[in-house]
């Protein structure tokens, strides 16, 4: 609803609603999981709170601050819905949100094909007029948005949303449905074209499948041996695929690697070490070019150059020491809970903040709403999941 909303107003106080609910679900979700997980929460706090801090130095040398609010509300406010994650998790609420993971998976692909069918002219006479940038109109590629803001916003929507949904009772129960997941998420992501969500995806499988097989056992063994007679095949096969779909082409990495050559800030200077502020590039820089605020209007297209203009070479340490606390709480996590759990929520996160790491060298994919607000609660989730509710012990008689 909101992606269809925000291609037809363009107010800022409907644009606000969405960041309100989530400063008061986030708010509400940590005031409720704060005592239970307080040894996770109060480091993640004061090393997130530094980094907007340190991001926020800009403005005692007359930065904007609607560019700061603009970048915060962009990058660093999906990250609390962290807390949102967890409370679901606390509160036995993975399957349901599942559910409505698939329900939207669902949706995107409906809204795809809806837009396929109507055709990118239809389209921009109805008001999308984003489609004058979309690959469709000039090469007939169907780079199309679903219902979403943008095919970038509509590609990782897809490939969140069907991870997610592959741990709904359904698909955890019957291996049929959540391959007939899998093959929607694969198949509507290379129709997308967007590569860097492919490589999500790819990358999140492999990871998946070697924490699965991680401990020794003669069907583990069978397994690996099976997989690297196969692998050749599949890259010969997959390679070919990729290149009908024109999915390996090197121009684009090439324009990126000349504008990032010219346009990064050195490191030898002051803003190299402290930024050039939250929201000085990004969606954010694009989004204050757009409402007439003098703007840098950089895209960056890769979410650690991007994390490195905000918040200089200092807040590239302070983040790296963030998400290093967040993979070893997920580490820890997934050594504690049984392999006999079907959801393995710890194993899906790490994957997914693999797959997520993976893609973030050619797009700023923590700037991708909703897939940045759906990654985040994963990961909330996976820190607090112990075991399926269904293995909770009711009390006699």
């Amino acid at each position: 609803m909101y992606g269809l909303l925000s291609i037809y107003v363009d107010n800022i106080i409907i644009r606000s609603l969405k960041d309100l609910a989530l400063v008061l679900v986030a708010g509400f979700a940590l005031s409720k999981v704060f005592r239970n997980q307080a040894s996770f929460i109060r480091p993640f706090l004061f090393v997130l709170g530094s980094v907007v801090v340190l991001g926020s130095f800009n403005l005692l040398m007359g930065a904007s601050v609607v560019t700061l609010i603009y970048g915060i509300k962009i990058t660093f406010l999906p990250l609390i819905m962290i807390f949102a994650g967890m409370l679901l998790s606390q509160s036995q609420g993975i399957y349901p949100f599942a559910r409505t993971n698939l329900s939207v998976f669902f949706l995107l692909i409906a809204g795809w094909l809806i837009q396929y069918s109507l055709g990118i002219e239809q389209l921009i006479s109805l008001g999308f007029i984003y489609g004058v940038n979309i690959k469709n109109y000039f090469e007939g590629v169907p780079r199309l948005s679903s219902i979403t803001y943008s095919p970038d916003g509509y590609a990782y929507a897809l490939v969140i949303t069907g991870l997610i949904a592959e741990r709904t009772k359904m698909a955890v129960n019957h291996r049929m449905f959540r391959g007939i997941i899998q093959l929607l998420t694969i198949s509507f992501l290379l129709l997308s074209t967007i590569r860097s969500a492919l490589v999500l995806w790819i990358v999140y499988q492999v990871v998946m499948f070697f924490l699965q097989i991680r401990k020794y056992s003669k069907k583990n063994t069978l397994l690996l041996a099976f997989t690297f007679i196969l692998l050749p095949s599949v890259v010969f096969f997959g390679g070919r695929l990729l290149e009908s779909k024109n999915l390996l082409s090197s121009s684009s990495l090439l324009s990126r690697l000349q504008s990032w050559g010219s346009n990064l800030t050195s490191p030898f200077t002051m803003n190299g070490a402290i930024g050039n502020g939250i929201g000085s590039v990004g969606a954010a820089s694009r989004r204050t070019m757009i409402i007439g605020l003098d703007s840098n209007n950089f895209a960056v297209d890769n979410q650690y150059f991007s994390f490195y203009e905000q918040t200089g070479w200092i807040g590239m340490i302070y983040l790296f020491v963030l998400f290093m606390w967040i993979v070893i709480s997920l580490v820890r996590k997934m050594n504690i809970i049984s392999d006999s759990d079907p959801l393995r929520l710890p194993q899906m996160a790490i994957a997914l903040g693999a797959g997520v790491a993976a893609a973030s060298l050619t797009t700023n994919v923590l700037e991708m709403f909703p897939a940045n607000i759906f990654f985040w609660m994963i990961i909330g989730m996976a820190l607090v999941h112990s075991r399926d509710s269904r293995d909770i012990p009711q009390k006699a008689g």
